[in-house]
């Protein structure tokens, strides 16, 4: 019986001796291409250099307009989110802007808190809940990002460039997905480094 899903394929070099077997990273067979997960592995490690250039593009942006990357996603998020409004824009606060980017309300909070005081973003009352705060972006605010227009056109064309119409749609749904199944992993995973602790202190 083949026993590709416990150990990946045996390659043999020119000199004659057998590679080590590495154990496969995934066993479902959705993941595996005749029995082994290289192509798993090529586009584990090619999201990851995407993520670092995204990151990197991010931070640029900011940086053109005087704004770390975490500040600037949080500023022009705040002023996306107010403009999803059909009469009126939208009451937006820490929680949906966190909900938003995937990220934690803390984060959001101490971003929040660096704008405000960089006169960035007003905070004020909710109408719908007086304990929580609305936040809305400044005129300040709102010439920066009109200043950066051009060049954040500039560079999502670029950077979606090999993209048509039904590959956008589809990458992102898709993209929602994996969002939400990392969100899964990534608890799997501090379960299982949590578990190991404990294992090695009870060792």
């Amino acid at each position: 019986m083949n026993n590709a899903r416990e150990t990946s394929q045996r390659q043999t070099p020119p000199g004659g001796h057998e590679a080590a077997r590495v154990p496969l990273t995934a066993s479902r067979p959705e993941l595996l291409v005749d029995g082994n997960d290289d192509q798993l592995r090529g586009l584990i490690h090619d999201l990851l250099a995407f993520g670092g250039r995204l990151r990197d593009i991010r931070d640029a942006l900011g940086g053109l307009i005087g704004l770390s990357g975490p500040a600037y996603t949080v500023m022009i998020a705040i002023a996306h989110l107010a403009n999803q409004g059909t009469d009126a824009p939208a009451d937006v606060g820490v929680t949906s802007v966190a909900r938003h980017l995937n990220v934690s309300q803390p984060f959001v909070t101490a971003e929040v808190g660096k704008l405000a005081a960089a006169g960035l973003v007003d905070k004020a009352p909710s109408r719908a809940d007086r304990r929580s705060v609305t936040l809305t972006v400044t005129d300040r605010a709102q010439a920066l990002l009109a200043s950066l227009a051009p060049d954040q056109r500039e560079i999502n064309d670029a950077l979606f460039d090999s993209l048509g119409v039904d590959d956008f749609h589809r990458l992102s749904a898709m993209i929602g997905e994996l969002v939400r199944g990392a969100d899964h992993a990534l608890v799997l995973a501090a379960e299982r480094a949590q578990a190991r602790q404990i294992a090695g202190g009870a060792a």
